[in-house]
C-alpha cells in the first residue's frame, strides 16, 4: 500500500489531536484504543485498526507518568504502530514490533522539548506569577502547547518516509541503549499495576480481590462475568449499608421532644 501525502498529513493531525489531550484536562482520547479509530479512518481500514488498537491498549494499559519519570510515548508508538501495520499488512506482530521502539525513541525527542522549550515557558510562568501577572501565566501555558506541533510534523514525516526508514534510524541506535529501553519498557506496566493495586487494595476491598481471583481460578469465570458479579455485590453492599434515614429522623425528633 503506497502512502500518499494526504494520508501522511492526516496521521500528523491525528497525532496533534492526541497530544492536545493535556489541554483538555486529559480526557484520555490519546489512548491507542481511540487513536486507532482515527488512524483507520485516515487509511480506510477501520476494522483492522480497531483490532490493532485494542491489542496495543493491552500492551500499554499499565503505563503512567510517575513524577518526573515519563513512560514511552504511547501516542506516537500507538499511532505509527497501527499505521505501519495497516500499510504493510503485517498485523499485530508488526504493530508490536514497531510501536515499542518508536515509542521509546519518541520519548527521547519529547524529553528534549520538555527540557528546553517547556522549561523556558515554566520559568517565564514563574516570573509572571511572582509579579502577579495572571495573563502572562496563562499565555505561557498556551505557548507551551506549541511543542506538540513539531512532534506532530515528525510523526507525519515518519509515516510518509515509511517503516523501512524508521527501522533504519532505530537500527542505528546502539544495541545496549535499545536493550536498556526494552527492559525499562517491560517494567513500566508492572509498576503501573503495582501502584494501582496499592491505591485500590485496602482491608475493606481485599476480600473482594480474593473473591474475584477465586471466581477466575476455580470457577473459570471470564472478566465480564467477574465484573457483573462485582457490580451486583457492590449494589447489595451499598443498599444494605446505607443509613436508614427514617430511623435517624425519628431518633432526632425524640431527642428534640425530650427538651
Amino acid at each position: 500500500m503506497e502512502v500518499t501525502v494526504l494520508q501522511a498529513i492526516g496521521i500528523g493531525l491525528v497525532a496533534l489531536f492526541a497530544y492536545m489531550v493535556d489541554f483538555c484536562a486529559y480526557a484520555q482520547w490519546d489512548r491507542p484504543i481511540f487513536t486507532c479509530l482515527l488512524v483507520g479512518f485516515v487509511l480506510g481500514d477501520i476494522p483492522q485498526a480497531l483490532v490493532l488498537g485494542a491489542n496495543l491498549e493491552l500492551l500499554y494499559m499499565g503505563t503512567m507518568s510517575i513524577g518526573a519519570a515519563l513512560p514511552p510515548d504511547i501516542y506516537t508508538g500507538g499511532i505509527l504502530g497501527v499505521a505501519f501495520a495497516i500499510v504493510t499488512g503485517t498485523g499485530i506482530e508488526g504493530a508490536i514490533t514497531l510501536c515499542l521502539p518508536i515509542a521509546s525513541l519518541a520519548l527521547v525527542v519529547k524529553q528534549f522539548f520538555y527540557t528546553f522549550f517547556r522549561g523556558y515557558c515554566t520559568h517565564k510562568a514563574d516570573y509572571y506569577a511572582s509579579i502577579g501577572n495572571a495573563d502572562g501565566v496563562a499565555k505561557m501555558h498556551i505557548l507551551s502547547l506549541l511543542m506538540w506541533v513539531p512532534m506532530a510534523i515528525l510523526v507525519g514525516f515518519a509515516f510518509y518516509s515509511g517503516s523501512a526508514t524508521v527501522q533504519t534510524i532505530l537500527d542505528s541506535i546502539p544495541e545496549f541503549i535499545m536493550n536498556g529501553i526494552s527492559v525499562a519498557s517491560g517494567m513500566i506496566p508492572a509498576l503501573g499495576f503495582a501502584m494501582l493495586a496499592k491505591l485500590t487494595v485496602t482491608p475493606k476491598t481485599l476480600p473482594f480481590l480474593f473473591l474475584g481471583f477465586a471466581f477466575v481460578s476455580y470457577l473459570n469465570v471470564d472478566v465480564t462475568g467477574v465484573a457483573i458479579f462485582g457490580l451486583i455485590i457492590a449494589i447489595i453492599a451499598v443498599y444494605f449499608t446505607k443509613p436508614n434515614q427514617e430511623v435517624a429522623t425519628v431518633g432526632m425528633e425524640e431527642d428534640d421532644n425530650e427538651f
